[in-house]
């Protein structure tokens, strides 16, 4: 697999991110959020279990039912009941407990104080009995909490209803256990999601990545093309023009009113006040700066001219000088070297280096090529 660092770093980023944010942030959210309502429903089923016993046993003592024998009939319900997430307890006002779960216990004396419910009319949330199980000491940490007192009418006996606290516990760890569970499967699935996104996205610009380098390629390719084609003209022309040797030839008058004018074979220039005839195979370069025309010779040095770039054009060789924008002409045996340049021109460097960029705009470059003999 390509760029596979990619992929690695992107999973670290994604492992280190996600980890932080569940463990940190959502699992502790979501784990209070479930067990604050599984605690409330819990207290709303302890309320309603006391207070259905407190009426029945109100109504038992009301029928002339002894007193023992509602109490005998509440210990059978709630015998072994404390292992339970809920459980009830009797006692009477003295404190002394007359039922209990824990057979052991009754006859002793009601010593647990409920940090929660300070009296019969008390009302426990479920958001408050959480925030006191997450506060309470581990060394010190109560088996269960009394969450709901309701009396039992006409005599002096009232219920509690206890919550196990170990019970409760318990299901939190389970559940915390089950959430992390869970988020791990989202997790990977995320990521995988994620590295598949990744590599449809990177085979994409992978194959844009390849158009253009075959693009690229091709224009290097058409541009090594050029500049063969440019060394071999420049050698075509070197080996001419010590075999040509001028003749001269017998011309009628109308002959030469019909020939065209022959062109230069020296530029008349100006340096200071210095009249300087160039010869044409020494011209390196032309081109106009804030409307004055500079001629610059294969050995470096620049003269003035007073003709216009568009006149001095018209009296050289087109074979040997192209007009390469409106700015510039080149001689071809100065060109040292053609590159690419954007999308579609061309640069040229010359030899000695141009002192201004020479850039042929890609309306001329068919025209330059042809120029070329390409």
């Amino acid at each position: 697999m390509r760029n596979y660092r990619i992929y690695l770093y992107t999973t670290i980023s994604f492992v280190l991110i996600y980890v932080l944010v569940i463990s940190l942030i959502v699992i502790p959210l979501t784990v209070k959020y479930k067990s604050i309502v599984k605690l409330q429903n819990t207290i709303n089923l302890a309320t309603q279990e006391i207070r259905q016993v407190s009426v029945l046993s109100a109504d038992a003592l009301t029928n002339n039912v002894t007193k023992e024998a509602v109490l005998n009939s509440i210990q059978r319900a709630i015998s072994g009941s404390d292992n339970e997430s809920v459980y009830l307890s009797v006692f009477d006002w003295s404190g002394k407990i007359v039922c209990h779960p824990d057979r052991t216990k009754l006859g002793s004396k009601n010593e647990q104080k409920s940090n929660m419910v300070s009296n019969m009319e008390s009302v426990v949330t479920g958001e408050e009995l959480y925030n006191h199980l997450e506060n309470l000491d581990e060394n010190n940490q109560q088996a269960s909490e009394v969450v709901a007192l309701r009396p039992i009418e006409n005599s002096d006996l009232i219920i509690a209803a206890h919550i196990n606290i170990d019970n409760i516990n318990l299901q939190t760890s389970a559940f915390t256990e089950q959430a992390k569970t869970i988020y791990l499967i989202l997790g990977l699935i995320l990521l995988l999601f994620l590295l598949i996104t990744i590599r449809i996205l990177s085979i994409y610009y992978e194959k844009i990545i390849d158009r253009k380098a075959a693009k690229f390629e091709d224009g290097v390719l058409n541009l090594s093309k050029l500049n063969d084609s440019l060394e071999n003209y420049q050698k075509s022309i070197a080996e001419l023009k010590p075999s040509v040797e001028p003749q001269a030839e017998e011309k009628t008058k109308e002959e030469e009113e019909d020939t065209k004018e022959a062109p230069k074979q020296r530029l008349l220039t100006y340096i200071r006040n210095e009249l300087m005839p160039i010869a044409i195979e020494d011209i390196s370069y032309i081109y106009v700066e804030n409307s004055i025309s500079y001629v610059v010779r294969k050995d470096g040095k620049r003269y003035t001219a007073n003709d216009s770039l568009d006149q001095i054009y018209a009296t050289l060789d087109p074979k040997l000088f192209f007009r390469a924008n409106r700015q510039t002409i080149v001689a071809i045996y100065a060109i040292d070297k053609i590159i690419k340049y954007g999308n579609s021109a061309l640069k040229i460097e010359m030899q000695p280096i141009s002192e201004i960029d020479i850039i042929i705009g890609k309306n001329k470059v068919a025209v330059f090529k042809k120029w070329l003999d390409l």
